[in-house]
Protein backbone atom coordinates (compact mmCIF):
# COMPACT_ATOMS: atom_id res chain seq x y z
CA UNK A 1 0.00 0.00 0.00
CA UNK A 2 1.17 3.40 -1.12
CA UNK A 3 2.16 5.78 2.15
CA UNK A 4 0.94 9.26 1.98
CA UNK A 5 3.03 11.86 1.71
CA UNK A 6 2.58 13.74 5.04
CA UNK A 7 1.78 17.34 3.99
CA UNK A 8 -0.59 19.33 6.02
CA UNK A 9 0.92 18.26 9.61
CA UNK A 10 0.74 20.49 12.31
CA UNK A 11 1.97 20.09 15.89
CA UNK A 12 0.57 22.47 18.56
CA UNK A 13 0.01 22.53 22.44
CA UNK A 14 -2.34 20.41 23.52
CA UNK A 15 -5.58 21.90 24.85
CA UNK A 16 -8.39 20.74 26.88
CA UNK A 17 -10.81 20.42 24.00
CA UNK A 18 -8.05 17.82 22.91
CA UNK A 19 -8.82 15.32 25.59
CA UNK A 20 -11.89 13.31 23.75
CA UNK A 21 -9.53 12.35 20.94
CA UNK A 22 -6.62 11.84 23.03
CA UNK A 23 -8.39 9.30 24.79
CA UNK A 24 -9.37 7.62 21.67
CA UNK A 25 -5.72 7.27 20.49
CA UNK A 26 -4.67 6.24 24.16
CA UNK A 27 -7.14 3.17 24.05
CA UNK A 28 -6.22 2.27 20.46
CA UNK A 29 -2.54 2.42 21.22
CA UNK A 30 -2.11 0.69 24.40
CA UNK A 31 -3.16 -1.93 26.36
CA UNK A 32 -1.85 -1.18 29.28
CA UNK A 33 -1.10 1.99 31.78
CA UNK A 34 -3.20 4.11 30.47
CA UNK A 35 -3.81 7.81 30.85
CA UNK A 36 -7.42 8.93 31.75
CA UNK A 37 -9.82 11.69 31.49
CA UNK A 38 -8.52 12.62 34.56
CA UNK A 39 -4.69 12.47 34.34
CA UNK A 40 -4.89 14.30 30.51
CA UNK A 41 -6.51 17.35 32.58
CA UNK A 42 -3.85 17.21 35.40
CA UNK A 43 -0.96 17.34 32.38
CA UNK A 44 -2.41 20.14 30.37
CA UNK A 45 -3.46 22.11 33.09
CA UNK A 46 -1.25 21.81 35.90
CA UNK A 47 1.71 19.37 35.72
CA UNK A 48 5.36 21.28 34.33
CA UNK A 49 4.98 19.61 31.10
CA UNK A 50 5.08 20.13 27.44
CA UNK A 51 2.32 18.42 25.93
CA UNK A 52 1.91 18.26 21.82
CA UNK A 53 -0.51 17.03 19.64
CA UNK A 54 0.27 16.08 16.31
CA UNK A 55 -2.49 17.11 13.36
CA UNK A 56 -2.42 15.71 9.66
CA UNK A 57 -4.74 16.93 7.70
CA UNK A 58 -6.87 18.87 10.44
CA UNK A 59 -7.24 15.18 12.11
CA UNK A 60 -5.85 14.06 15.51
CA UNK A 61 -3.17 11.93 14.83
CA UNK A 62 -0.86 11.45 17.77
CA UNK A 63 0.62 13.10 20.80
CA UNK A 64 3.68 13.57 22.84
CA UNK A 65 3.76 14.08 26.35
CA UNK A 66 7.28 15.45 28.06
CA UNK A 67 7.70 15.66 31.90
CA UNK A 68 10.22 18.14 33.29
CA UNK A 69 12.58 17.23 36.54
CA UNK A 70 12.21 21.12 38.62
CA UNK A 71 15.17 22.05 39.86
CA UNK A 72 17.14 19.64 37.11
CA UNK A 73 18.23 19.93 33.60
CA UNK A 74 16.47 16.67 32.87
CA UNK A 75 13.38 16.17 30.27
CA UNK A 76 11.43 12.81 30.32
CA UNK A 77 9.34 11.47 27.55
CA UNK A 78 6.95 10.18 29.44
CA UNK A 79 4.71 9.26 26.40
CA UNK A 80 4.40 9.32 22.70
CA UNK A 81 1.14 7.40 20.97
CA UNK A 82 0.57 7.65 16.68
CA UNK A 83 -2.30 6.03 15.63
CA UNK A 84 -1.61 3.37 13.50
CA UNK A 85 -3.19 4.32 10.44
CA UNK A 86 -0.35 7.04 10.34
CA UNK A 87 2.58 5.06 11.12
CA UNK A 88 5.35 4.43 9.12
CA UNK A 89 5.23 8.49 7.80
CA UNK A 90 7.92 9.91 10.11
CA UNK A 91 5.35 11.68 12.22
CA UNK A 92 6.57 10.23 15.38
CA UNK A 93 10.16 11.56 14.18
CA UNK A 94 8.67 14.95 13.60
CA UNK A 95 6.94 15.04 17.15
CA UNK A 96 9.76 13.73 18.93
CA UNK A 97 12.24 16.58 17.25
CA UNK A 98 9.75 19.04 18.35
CA UNK A 99 9.18 17.76 21.85
CA UNK A 100 13.36 17.99 22.10
CA UNK A 101 13.70 21.64 20.97
CA UNK A 102 10.99 22.70 22.70
CA UNK A 103 12.66 20.68 26.31
CA UNK A 104 16.15 22.60 25.17
CA UNK A 105 15.01 25.88 23.89
CA UNK A 106 11.74 26.58 26.46
CA UNK A 107 12.96 24.10 29.84
CA UNK A 108 16.80 24.69 29.50
CA UNK A 109 16.84 21.04 29.44
CA UNK A 110 20.15 19.31 28.81
CA UNK A 111 18.81 15.50 28.38
CA UNK A 112 15.42 14.15 27.06
CA UNK A 113 15.44 10.35 28.63
CA UNK A 114 12.74 8.11 28.08
CA UNK A 115 11.93 4.16 28.97
CA UNK A 116 11.00 1.69 26.03
CA UNK A 117 10.12 -2.52 27.15
CA UNK A 118 12.61 -4.52 26.29
CA UNK A 119 10.51 -6.61 23.32
CA UNK A 120 9.11 -3.21 21.64
CA UNK A 121 11.95 -3.59 18.99
CA UNK A 122 10.42 -0.71 16.51
CA UNK A 123 10.30 2.06 19.44
CA UNK A 124 14.00 1.23 20.12
CA UNK A 125 15.15 1.00 16.44
CA UNK A 126 13.19 4.97 15.99
CA UNK A 127 15.16 5.99 19.72
CA UNK A 128 18.34 4.67 18.37
CA UNK A 129 17.65 6.08 14.86
CA UNK A 130 17.34 9.30 16.17
CA UNK A 131 20.58 9.70 18.59
CA UNK A 132 19.32 7.98 21.54
CA UNK A 133 21.48 5.41 23.61
CA UNK A 134 20.80 2.81 26.58
CA UNK A 135 22.32 4.07 29.88
CA UNK A 136 20.91 1.35 32.20
CA UNK A 137 17.85 -1.14 32.89
CA UNK A 138 15.17 -1.31 35.54
CA UNK A 139 14.29 -5.17 35.66
CA UNK A 140 10.43 -6.08 36.49
CA UNK A 141 10.06 -2.79 35.55
CA UNK A 142 6.31 -3.37 34.08
CA UNK A 143 3.09 -4.83 35.23
CA UNK A 144 4.23 -7.91 33.46
CA UNK A 145 7.64 -8.49 34.68
CA UNK A 146 9.44 -6.94 31.20
CA UNK A 147 12.39 -5.38 31.83
CA UNK A 148 12.62 -0.87 31.26
CA UNK A 149 15.21 -0.01 28.76
CA UNK A 150 16.21 3.22 29.62
CA UNK A 151 17.58 5.87 27.13
CA UNK A 152 18.96 9.36 26.52
CA UNK A 153 20.21 11.58 24.26
CA UNK A 154 22.06 15.16 24.49
CA UNK A 155 19.52 17.77 23.67
CA UNK A 156 22.13 21.06 24.30
CA UNK A 157 25.95 20.96 22.57
CA UNK A 158 27.54 20.02 25.40
CA UNK A 159 30.69 17.48 25.89
CA UNK A 160 29.09 14.10 26.97
CA UNK A 161 30.97 13.29 30.82
CA UNK A 162 32.74 10.77 31.87
CA UNK A 163 30.21 9.28 34.67
CA UNK A 164 31.18 6.08 37.04
CA UNK A 165 29.66 3.35 36.60
CA UNK A 166 28.03 3.19 39.62
CA UNK A 167 24.73 1.15 40.03
CA UNK A 168 21.82 2.34 41.45
CA UNK A 169 19.83 1.27 43.95
CA UNK A 170 16.29 2.93 45.52
CA UNK A 171 15.99 2.81 48.76
CA UNK A 172 13.81 0.24 50.57
CA UNK A 173 12.08 2.69 53.16
CA UNK A 174 11.40 6.13 53.64
CA UNK A 175 14.41 6.58 56.07
CA UNK A 176 17.29 5.02 54.44
CA UNK A 177 18.64 6.89 51.95
CA UNK A 178 22.30 7.47 53.33
CA UNK A 179 22.00 4.02 54.00
CA UNK A 180 21.02 3.35 49.97
CA UNK A 181 23.58 5.47 49.17
CA UNK A 182 26.38 4.19 50.92
CA UNK A 183 25.25 0.99 49.35
CA UNK A 184 25.94 2.44 45.94
CA UNK A 185 29.45 3.17 46.47
CA UNK A 186 30.46 0.21 48.33
CA UNK A 187 28.89 -1.85 45.11
CA UNK A 188 30.70 0.09 42.84
CA UNK A 189 33.90 -1.47 44.05
CA UNK A 190 32.96 -4.82 45.23
CA UNK A 191 30.16 -6.37 42.78
CA UNK A 192 29.92 -8.89 45.28
CA UNK A 193 28.02 -6.70 47.73
CA UNK A 194 24.87 -7.70 49.26
CA UNK A 195 22.39 -4.71 48.16
CA UNK A 196 19.50 -6.96 50.03
CA UNK A 197 16.70 -4.79 52.46
CA UNK A 198 18.40 -6.33 56.01
CA UNK A 199 21.55 -5.26 54.85
CA UNK A 200 20.34 -1.86 54.15
CA UNK A 201 18.72 -1.36 57.73
CA UNK A 202 22.19 -2.89 59.42
CA UNK A 203 23.66 0.37 58.11
CA UNK A 204 20.83 2.52 58.85
CA UNK A 205 21.18 1.15 62.35
CA UNK A 206 24.97 2.01 62.41
CA UNK A 207 24.72 5.81 60.71
CA UNK A 208 21.61 7.10 62.86
CA UNK A 209 21.96 9.86 64.59
CA UNK A 210 19.24 11.79 64.08
CA UNK A 211 15.56 12.69 65.75
CA UNK A 212 13.03 13.67 63.33
CA UNK A 213 9.94 16.19 64.68
CA UNK A 214 8.25 13.00 63.57
CA UNK A 215 8.70 9.28 61.99
CA UNK A 216 12.19 7.09 62.13
CA UNK A 217 15.75 9.04 62.07
CA UNK A 218 17.97 9.77 59.37
CA UNK A 219 21.63 9.14 59.16
CA UNK A 220 24.49 11.60 59.88
CA UNK A 221 27.98 12.01 58.16
CA UNK A 222 29.50 11.11 60.75
CA UNK A 223 27.61 7.63 60.95
CA UNK A 224 28.04 6.65 57.21
CA UNK A 225 31.41 7.73 57.41
CA UNK A 226 31.89 5.23 60.10
CA UNK A 227 30.04 2.28 58.50
CA UNK A 228 32.24 2.37 55.36
CA UNK A 229 35.84 2.57 57.18
CA UNK A 230 33.96 -0.45 59.10
CA UNK A 231 33.44 -2.29 55.92
CA UNK A 232 37.29 -1.72 54.90
CA UNK A 233 37.16 1.70 52.88
CA UNK A 234 39.09 4.96 52.84
CA UNK A 235 37.07 7.55 53.25
CA UNK A 236 36.86 11.49 53.74
CA UNK A 237 34.34 13.41 55.45
CA UNK A 238 33.52 17.04 54.68
CA UNK A 239 31.55 18.93 57.52
CA UNK A 240 30.96 22.69 57.42
CA UNK A 241 30.65 22.78 61.21
CA UNK A 242 32.06 21.35 64.44
CA UNK A 243 29.02 21.43 66.54
CA UNK A 244 26.21 18.78 67.12
CA UNK A 245 24.49 18.70 63.92
CA UNK A 246 20.47 18.48 63.35
CA UNK A 247 19.91 19.99 67.15
CA UNK A 248 17.46 21.70 65.52
CA UNK A 249 15.14 18.94 63.80
CA UNK A 250 14.34 18.47 67.18
CA UNK A 251 12.19 20.23 69.96
CA UNK A 252 12.43 17.69 72.97
CA UNK A 253 15.65 18.68 75.32
CA UNK A 254 16.10 14.59 76.30
CA UNK A 255 15.99 14.03 72.50
CA UNK A 256 18.43 16.70 71.93
CA UNK A 257 20.85 15.01 75.04
CA UNK A 258 20.49 11.65 73.31
CA UNK A 259 21.57 13.33 69.64
CA UNK A 260 24.31 15.32 71.24
CA UNK A 261 25.99 11.94 73.30
CA UNK A 262 25.60 10.11 70.38
CA UNK A 263 27.57 12.55 68.18
CA UNK A 264 30.37 13.02 70.56
CA UNK A 265 30.63 9.03 70.45
CA UNK A 266 30.90 9.21 66.66
CA UNK A 267 33.59 11.47 67.28
CA UNK A 268 35.55 9.69 69.65
CA UNK A 269 35.48 6.45 67.06
CA UNK A 270 36.30 8.80 64.11
CA UNK A 271 39.16 10.04 66.05
CA UNK A 272 40.32 6.45 66.27
CA UNK A 273 40.74 5.25 62.64
CA UNK A 274 42.01 7.20 59.72
CA UNK A 275 39.25 8.99 58.63
CA UNK A 276 40.10 12.11 57.17
CA UNK A 277 37.90 14.74 58.39
CA UNK A 278 38.13 18.19 56.26
CA UNK A 279 36.56 21.12 58.37
CA UNK A 280 35.04 22.86 55.94
CA UNK A 281 32.22 22.91 52.95
CA UNK A 282 32.69 20.18 50.36
CA UNK A 283 33.00 23.13 47.39
CA UNK A 284 32.51 22.29 43.23
CA UNK A 285 36.48 22.53 43.19
CA UNK A 286 37.15 19.87 46.02
CA UNK A 287 34.37 17.35 44.22
CA UNK A 288 35.83 17.44 41.07
CA UNK A 289 39.22 16.91 42.80
CA UNK A 290 37.37 13.66 44.64
CA UNK A 291 36.16 12.74 41.58
CA UNK A 292 39.36 12.98 39.45
CA UNK A 293 40.86 10.93 42.79
CA UNK A 294 38.45 7.61 42.08
CA UNK A 295 36.23 8.88 45.30
CA UNK A 296 32.50 8.67 45.14
CA UNK A 297 31.11 11.47 47.01
CA UNK A 298 27.83 11.14 49.13
CA UNK A 299 26.03 14.33 49.76
CA UNK A 300 23.61 16.22 51.97
CA UNK A 301 21.25 17.89 50.28
CA UNK A 302 17.75 19.41 50.66
CA UNK A 303 15.14 18.28 48.06
CA UNK A 304 13.46 21.62 48.77
CA UNK A 305 13.98 22.74 45.15
CA UNK A 306 12.63 19.53 43.94
CA UNK A 307 9.71 19.02 45.98
CA UNK A 308 9.07 21.87 48.68
CA UNK A 309 10.57 19.41 51.60
CA UNK A 310 12.93 20.41 53.36
CA UNK A 311 14.06 17.18 55.44
CA UNK A 312 18.03 16.21 54.93
CA UNK A 313 18.34 13.89 52.14
CA UNK A 314 21.62 11.56 50.72
CA UNK A 315 22.39 11.32 47.11
CA UNK A 316 25.51 9.99 45.50
CA UNK A 317 27.35 12.02 42.57
CA UNK A 318 28.27 10.16 39.54
CA UNK A 319 30.00 12.76 37.46
CA UNK A 320 30.88 16.84 37.36
CA UNK A 321 30.98 17.88 33.80
CA UNK A 322 30.29 21.00 31.67
CA UNK A 323 28.65 23.24 34.57
CA UNK A 324 26.39 20.29 35.30
CA UNK A 325 27.02 17.59 38.57
CA UNK A 326 24.95 14.58 38.71
CA UNK A 327 23.39 12.48 41.11
CA UNK A 328 22.08 9.04 41.82
CA UNK A 329 18.98 9.85 43.89
CA UNK A 330 17.71 7.03 46.10
CA UNK A 331 14.28 8.38 46.88
CA UNK A 332 11.56 6.08 45.64
CA UNK A 333 8.96 7.51 47.26
CA UNK A 334 8.53 11.03 45.56
CA UNK A 335 4.87 12.63 45.56
CA UNK A 336 4.92 11.73 42.04
CA UNK A 337 3.11 8.48 40.31
CA UNK A 338 4.47 9.83 37.49
CA UNK A 339 8.24 10.35 38.66
CA UNK A 340 10.10 6.68 36.84
CA UNK A 341 13.37 5.14 37.23
CA UNK A 342 15.23 7.30 34.86
CA UNK A 343 14.09 10.45 36.69
CA UNK A 344 16.13 9.52 39.45
CA UNK A 345 19.31 7.98 37.59
CA UNK A 346 22.56 10.37 36.49
CA UNK A 347 20.43 13.31 37.17
CA UNK A 348 22.03 16.42 35.68
CA UNK A 349 21.86 19.65 37.82
CA UNK A 350 23.47 22.75 36.63
CA UNK A 351 26.57 23.43 39.05
CA UNK A 352 25.10 26.78 40.17
CA UNK A 353 21.55 24.91 41.40
CA UNK A 354 23.56 22.18 43.10
CA UNK A 355 25.61 24.66 44.96
CA UNK A 356 22.00 25.76 46.64
CA UNK A 357 20.63 22.57 46.83
CA UNK A 358 23.99 21.02 48.83
CA UNK A 359 23.05 22.95 51.49
CA UNK A 360 20.70 21.78 54.39
CA UNK A 361 18.85 23.71 57.37
CA UNK A 362 18.82 27.03 58.72
CA UNK A 363 22.55 27.29 59.15
CA UNK A 364 23.55 25.98 56.06
CA UNK A 365 25.21 22.80 56.80
CA UNK A 366 27.45 21.31 53.84
CA UNK A 367 28.60 17.47 54.80
CA UNK A 368 29.93 15.22 52.51
CA UNK A 369 31.02 11.57 52.86
CA UNK A 370 33.70 10.63 50.18
CA UNK A 371 34.39 6.92 49.72
CA UNK A 372 37.16 5.41 48.09
CA UNK A 373 38.13 1.88 47.20
CA UNK A 374 39.62 -0.25 50.16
Amino acid sequence: MKKRNPQGINIRKARVHDIPKLLEIENACFDYDKLSRRNFHWMIKKAHSIFMVLQYDARLAGYGLVLINSGTSLARLYSIAILKEFQGMGLASKLIKELEERSALDEDCAYLRLEVKEDNKSAIRLYERLGYTKFTEKDDYYDDGKTAYCYEKRIRTLTKPQRLNIPYHGQGTEFTCGASSLMMAIKTFNPDFDMGLSHELQIWREATTIFMTQGHGGCGPHGLALSAWRRGYQVEMFLSRSEVLFLNTVRSEEKKKIIELVHRDFEKKIAETNIKVMKKKLTLKDLKEVLNKGGIPIILITTYHFDHNRAPHWVVVTAYEDHFVYIHDPDQYQNSDYAGVISRVHIPIPEDQFVKISRWGKDRLSAAVVVYSE
